[in-house]
């Protein structure tokens, strides 16, 4: 029987703490200038290496996480390799 590797899953609650030490080091470097907050759970952007007008499933994703400004509420993507660059390592 072949020995398939299964593939590593993070959590969000399992790394949450640590993702916000990471942002609260790098506000200014990320270009922030308010307190914010994170929100829960990862978002995975899809890349298309073309564009139409149909709906795709699967395929390559950045993951990211997202945040949102306390006193604007602006909403700021970023890829988890911004701010965490050596997380899977």
């Amino acid at each position: 029987m072949e020995n398939k590797q299964q593939p590593k899953i993070t959590k969000f609650a399992d790394i949450k703490d640590e993702l916000i030490k990471k942002i609260n080091g790098k506000i200014t470097l990320l270009g922030l200038n308010e307190p914010v907050t994170l929100v829960d759970g990862f978002i995975n952007q899809p890349i298309s290496m073309e564009l139409s007008g149909s709906f795709i499933i699967g395929g390559p994703t950045v993951p990211m996480i997202m945040i949102v400004g306390n006193n604007t509420g602006r909403v700021h993507f970023f890829a988890l390799k911004a701010v965490w660059p050596d997380f899977d390592k």
